[in-house]
């Protein structure tokens, strides 16, 4: 035979607590409120704390966590009280993780045009090297041929032409 489930006995005893944290910071002046909800360092529900005030075994606190029906009630409370809910802290290190992926992506990205830019640099000046000593090798070839046709016309005209390699 399976044992019954401590979950209504949980929600029954949370529903409880909050009622009174809720009920608390209700009587707050409006202007000077501070979440009644215990609270870690960084503004977030601390859900041991709550686990512990109604009263529950170690192993149990895990149902605050896990159980969507007890979670949305704290969640709830902690709306009210403008507290980060449970699993805050994992939004925010999934939005870290994010934020430091495309980080990593851009510098690659930019490392990567700047080496592609260097190298397009060093290519550049290769060929403008290449293109000068094309143009002074036409520069001199056409000067030969200049000499050549020099040469042939002399020739024509009857003249003795020395050739000299």
């Amino acid at each position: 035979m399976p044992r019954p489930s401590v979950i209504p006995d949980i929600k029954l005893r949370l529903e409880s607590y909050l009622n009174e944290r809720e009920a608390e910071y209700i009587s707050q002046p409006e202007d000077k409120r501070t979440p009644t909800l215990p609270v870690t360092a960084d503004g977030k529900v601390n859900v041991r704390a709550v686990a512990k005030a109604i009263g529950l075994k170690d192993t149990q606190e895990k149902y605050l966590f896990e159980r969507k029906e007890l979670s949305d009630l704290i969640n709830c409370v902690c709306e009210g009280q403008d507290v980060m809910p449970i699993g805050a802290r994992l939004l925010q290190d999934a939005g870290d993780k994010a934020l430091k992926s495309r980080l990593a992506q851009q510098a690659k990205q930019l490392q990567n045009a700047s080496t592609a830019a260097v190298e397009a640099q060093a290519a550049q000046s290769e060929l403008l090297e290449r293109l000068q000593q094309m143009s002074a090798e036409l520069a001199a070839v056409r000067a030969e041929n200049l000499r050549m046709r020099a040469q042939i016309e002399a020739m024509e005209r009857g003249q003795f032409v020395e050739i000299v390699d």
